[in-house]
C-alpha cells in the first residue's frame, strides 16, 4: 500500500512522462476516418501535451514533408471545449495567429503545420494524419497501481 501511494505521488508531481512514438500516415483521410485508422493500427490520433511532445513529433516528420496533417484535438461544437481524442484535456495549444477562428461555424477539428502551429479546420477535409503509440502518465491522469481502481 505504501509503495502504491509513493508511485501515485511521484506520478502526480511529474509534469508529463510519456513513451509516445509518433507515426505519420501520408494517406489522406477525413478526421473521423483518421481517428478510426489510428485506433485500429496504433493507439490514437496524436496527443501533444507540451513542447517536448511537439518537438518529438516534429522530429518524426520525414524530410521534405510539407502538408498540414490531422492531430487528435477536436471539439463537438463551436462553443464546446477543445479535447484530445483520447479523452484528455488540452492545455497546451500553439495556435497559428488568429486561430482558432471556427470559420463559418464548422471548424471543429485541428490540423498542424510542419512548423508546429495549429489551425482549426473542417473535419470532412482530407489530410494526412499523425498517430501515436504509447502511454502517458501525467498530472491529472494518474493511474493508481493496485487492484482497487484506476483514475
Amino acid at each position: 500500500m505504501r509503495i502504491d501511494l509513493i508511485f501515485v505521488l511521484l506520478s502526480a508531481l511529474s509534469a508529463s512522462v510519456n513513451s509516445y512514438v509518433f507515426y505519420l500516415v501520408s494517406e489522406k483521410m477525413n478526421w473521423t476516418d483518421a481517428l478510426t485508422y489510428c485506433r485500429q493500427h496504433h493507439t490514437d490520433l496524436a496527443t501533444i501535451n507540451d513542447q517536448t511532445d511537439l518537438t518529438k513529433l516534429l522530429k518524426s516528420l520525414p524530410s521534405g514533408f510539407k502538408d498540414d496533417f490531422w492531430i487528435g484535438l477536436y471539439r463537438k461544437s463551436g462553443s464546446a471545449p477543445w479535447v484530445w481524442s483520447d479523452g484528455s484535456i488540452s492545455l497546451f495549444r500553439p495556435w497559428l495567429p488568429s486561430q482558432p477562428n471556427n470559420y463559418a461555424g464548422i471548424q471543429h477539428c485541428v490540423c498542424m503545420t510542419t512548423t508546429g502551429y495549429w489551425n482549426d479546420w473542417e473535419c470532412p477535409k482530407e489530410l494526412p494524419f499523425m498517430c501515436y503509440t504509447g502511454e502517458l502518465l501525467a498530472a491529472g491522469r494518474v493511474q493508481y497501481m493496485s487492484n482497487h481502481f484506476t483514475v
